[in-house]
């Protein structure tokens, strides 16, 4: 025979496999009436403002103590007598003392503009020096497709007895022309380096 102990027990023990399953939370509803109320709060609230904001604001008056003022005595109209505009002559007397006086220009000599001579040097533009002459390279066939083609490349021993390739970019007979190939220059950001080259006789 079974104890109710044992009937109880055995009852209350879960099956293999099986687990206990805790029921969802049940979601609150919200009652039918907050969904009116919320509404006409805000309604409310809204037209509460409006109102406020066309209340004038009151001035207060000042009761001000009236003062008889005298009335102006009306003044007697004055005889209108004609005015006589006398025309004045103007007088300027430089004319008359340029015309008296006489200025000597013979120990002036006639200006004659001094012809400017020819120059005997050229403008150049270093654009860049590199170690590498592939670098160099790269550089002059940048600047000869932006429309920079009398660009060339000059080998140079420096102090510690290395080869350096420079860029250069002329020679120019004149500043203008050396100066709009600066101006390219310094569009593709290129800070370039002007020197002057005497000319070979």
């Amino acid at each position: 025979m079974f104890s109710p102990i044992q009937i109880a027990a055995k009852g209350s023990r879960p099956k293999k496999g099986a687990t206990r399953r805790t029921p969802p939370p049940q979601k609150r509803k919200t009652a039918w009436w907050l969904w009116l109320l919320v509404p006409a709060i805000l309604v409310a609230f809204i037209y509460g403002l409006m109102q406020l904001n066309q209340v004038a604001p009151k001035t207060v008056s000042v009761p001000v103590e009236k003062t008889k003022v005298a009335p102006k005595p009306k003044p007697t109209p004055a005889k209108e007598e004609p005015i006589k505009v006398v025309p004045k002559k103007d007088t300027f007397e430089f004319y008359q003392i340029l015309q008296d006086s006489k200025v000597d220009t013979s120990h002036v000599d006639a200006y004659q503009s001094t012809p400017r001579g020819e120059q005997d040097f050229y403008y150049m533009l270093q654009a860049a020096s590199f170690r590498n002459p592939e670098d160099a390279d790269r550089m002059r066939a940048q600047l000869i497709l932006s429309g920079l083609v009398e660009s060339s490349i000059r080998k140079t021993i420096g102090q510690d007895e290395q080869p350096w390739y420079r860029v250069v970019l002329g020679p120019y007979e004149s500043r203008s022309k050396m100066n709009r190939a600066e101006d390219k220059l310094v569009s593709m950001d290129i800070a370039p380096y002007s020197y002057k080259v005497k000319k070979e006789q």
